[in-house]
């Protein structure tokens, strides 16, 4: 709406204009015949679209754009001497600055357009001739209206600007404050999901599995003094038992919680799987040498690699494992791989350890990949984004 009104402004002005000063009596304001005044204005209207174009194609400032105007402000001031009425169309020089020139050249039409439009107001060239002190006062004020008008404007341009960078600055801190508060609550949530799990761990550790513990030292106090068939019933009692408290001590260790705000992803599996390896008397290794030392989804490998170490101790009957660390920029991949009994695929495949490591990938945009024939041991592949 902004533009359509800047546009067809000058040319309604200037009709306006050219009827005013054709149906005023022309002797009381102009020597001669004013007829002439259409001269200037025919040049003028003919310049007003040539103008919009060299503006649409070059831009504000252009020496194109400059030329042009000259010859319009020289047709203006033509004008106004034989038709004191165009400094109605005049005042149309305070937009056409704005729009039309940077810097200086702004300036400098603005001051000429005051000046041309107090011609216009003194009556024009008759009365310049005869009382020149009276375009010289209005000279004067319209170069202090058209300066304190263009000073306000200019400072409500720099008001409405700095009011964007600030609303600007707002908005970036509104997303930064929403990307902090997301953070802070998925810490949160993983801290409460650690304080659990130590929790858990705590509790099995001092119930279930001291109280194995506590029934295996009594079942190993029994005398020799016992029948054979109660004798078999201890040994399987005991065994039982051992076998649950086996299962207990694994569990605790799955949920121990991960200490990655200490290490970083390499240095955390290293320590897991020596742990684990003290604890179960198998041969582990961690190949980690290319891999990079942090990812977004370090968390998921670790809690993947201690499900499948789990499983090796379980189920696989395995002299030794080796967990390989790599990737790109694009993904990280961990494999993990022992020389165990092996499986068969078709029976494993909806295992709950293997659906809870394969759920864990897939959460976070990755893959899980399972490799194995029986006795032929068994590997994991798992891929996240890095």
């Amino acid at each position: 709406m902004g533009d359509v009104f800047v546009v067809w402004l000058p040319p309604v002005l200037l009709a306006l204009s050219v009827t005013i000063g054709l149906l005023v009596p022309r002797e009381q304001v102009v020597p001669g015949d004013g007829l002439w005044a259409l001269l200037p204005s025919a040049m003028m209207l003919l310049l007003r679209p040539l103008l919009e174009r060299v503006l649409a194609r070059t831009g504000p400032g252009s020496r194109m754009l400059t030329g042009l105007y000259l010859v319009h402000l020289l047709a203006l001031v033509t004008g106004v001497a034989l038709n004191p009425f165009l400094c109605i169309y005049a005042f149309v020089g305070y937009i056409d600055g704005e729009r039309f020139f940077v810097g200086a050249g702004e300036h400098a039409v603005l001051v000429v357009t005051a000046l041309i439009s107090a011609g216009g107001q003194a009556g024009g060239l008759l009365v310049f001739l005869r009382a020149p002190w009276v375009y010289v006062i209005l000279a004067v004020v319209n170069l202090v209206l058209a300066g304190g008008m263009s000073r306000l404007a200019h400072e409500r341009i720099a008001m409405l600007d700095e009011r964007e960078r600030a609303l600007s600055e707002l908005d970036r801190a509104q997303r930064e404050n929403a990307r902090l508060h997301g953070q802070l609550l998925d810490r949160a949530r993983r801290s409460g999901i650690e304080e659990e799990r130590t929790r858990l761990s705590r509790e099995i550790h001092d119930t279930v599995a001291q109280g194995l513990v506590g029934v295996i030292r009594q079942l190993e106090a029994v005398g020799p003094e016992t029948g054979p068939e109660a004798r078999r019933r201890i040994e399987r009692a005991e065994e039982a038992a051992r076998d649950a408290l086996i299962e207990a001590r694994r569990a605790v260790e799955a949920l121990a919680p991960i200490q990655l705000d200490r290490d970083d992803l390499p240095g955390a599996l290293g320590e897991l799987v020596a742990r684990w390896a003290r604890a179960h008397r198998i041969v582990a290794t961690v190949d980690a040498d290319d891999a990079a030392p942090c990812g977004k989804h370090a968390e998921v490998l670790l809690r993947i690699a201690q499900e499948a170490l789990a499983n090796v101790a379980r189920h696989s009957r395995a002299d030794s494992v080796c967990l390989a660390l790599g990737g790109d920029e694009h993904e990280q991949v961990l494999r993990i791989e022992d020389d165990g009994v092996g499986a068969d695929l078709v029976a494993v495949a909806h295992g709950h350890g293997l659906d809870n490591m394969t759920a864990r990938a897939r959460a976070v945009g990755g893959d899980l990949t399972i490799d194995s024939r029986p006795g032929h041991g068994l590997a994991i592949t798992a891929r996240v984004p890095a």
